[in-house]
C-alpha cells in the first residue's frame, strides 16, 4: 500500500530547502458518497520552528486522451473544516474534509485534495538566518467510491507508424472500461501481429509511460512507446495487446 500511496503523492517545491515546512498525511483517502464514510480527517505537522498558514482546497481530476492530469474546481462537492489554518511551531492540527456531493456514485469520482502553505509573516523567528521563503504544496488522491467495483483494463488498439523525428514507435491505447481507478503496476505488454510473431515487453524502460500509470474510471488514453526490435514492423499492419499488471 506504501508503494501506491507514493505514486498519489505529488509535493511542488518553490524552493529547495533542507528541513520540511510541514507534513501533511494521509496521501490517499477514500469517501463514501453517503453515510458514515462521507467524513474524513488529516493531519498537519508543523516541523518548523515558525508559525506557518495552511489553505486547503479540492480539485476534480480528470484525464485527456493522452492520460494527462486535467483538474477542474470542486468546491461545492466537499466541507473542508477549516480551510485555512495557522499552525503553531512544533506542533500538529488536524482538519476534517467532508463530501457533500451526489450520494449516488456509480462510477468512482477521482479528486486532488491540495495542501498548500501560503505565505506568512507574523511569528517568524527573528533568528532565522534563511534568505528565502519555502513554500510546500502536497495534492493527494481523494477518491469516491460505488459500492460496487467493477474492474476491467484491455488494449484497444495497437498502431505502428514512424514519428516526426523517423524513429519506428508504437501507439497503444489503453482502456479502463471499470468503474474504479487501476494502477497498472509490474505492467506486462504483449503484442502480436497478423502473421503470429509476438514479443512481450515487461521492463519498466520498455513500457515507459504505461507502466505505474493510473488510469481513471471509464477513461481511454494513448501511450507511445519505441517499437521493440524483435516484432516485425509494418507502417499500418494489423497488431493486437494485451495488458496484465499487479493488483
Amino acid at each position: 500500500m506504501l508503494k501506491k500511496n507514493l505514486l498519489f503523492l505529488v509535493v511542488l517545491l518553490v524552493s529547495v530547502c533542507s528541513v520540511c515546512a510541514f507534513q501533511f498525511s494521509p496521501l490517499e483517502q477514500t469517501f463514501n458518497p453517503s453515510g458514515d464514510g462521507t467524513m474524513k480527517t488529516y493531519t498537519i505537522i508543523n516541523d518548523s520552528d515558525d508559525q506557518i498558514a495552511i489553505s486547503l482546497s479540492v480539485l476534480q481530476r480528470d484525464q485527456d486522451a493522452n492520460g494527462n492530469e486535467v483538474r477542474s474546481d470542486a468546491s461545492s462537492e466537499f466541507l473542508i473544516s477549516p480551510s485555512k489554518i495557522i499552525v503553531n511551531p512544533q506542533s500538529t492540527y488536524v482538519v476534517k474534509v467532508q463530501y457533500r456531493g451526489s450520494s449516488t456514485v456509480t462510477v468512482e469520482k477521482a479528486y486532488r485534495l491540495m495542501a498548500e502553505q501560503v505565505p506568512y509573516s507574523l511569528g517568524k523567528s527573528q533568528t532565522t538566518q534563511s534568505m528565502f521563503n519555502f513554500l510546500y504544496v502536497y495534492a493527494t488522491s481523494l477518491y469516491v467510491t460505488p459500492s460496487e467495483e467493477v474492474v476491467k483494463i484491455d488494449i484497444s488498439a495497437v498502431k505502428a507508424r514512424v514519428d516526426a523525428e523517423g524513429n519506428k514507435v508504437m501507439d497503444v491505447t489503453i482502456r479502463n472500461r471499470g468503474n474504479v481507478h487501476q494502477i497498472l503496476l509490474d505492467s506486462v505488454l504483449t503484442v502480436s501481429d497478423a502473421n503470429g510473431n509476438k514479443v512481450v515487453l515487461s521492463n519498466s524502460e520498455d513500457l515507459v509511460g504505461i507502466d505505474s500509470i493510473n488510469i481513471l474510471a471509464r477513461k481511454t488514453i494513448t501511450k507511445t512507446i519505441a517499437w521493440p526490435e524483435k516484432l516485425p514492423f509494418v507502417e499500418g499492419g494489423s497488431y493486437t495487446g494485451s495488458l496484465s499488471y499487479s493488483d
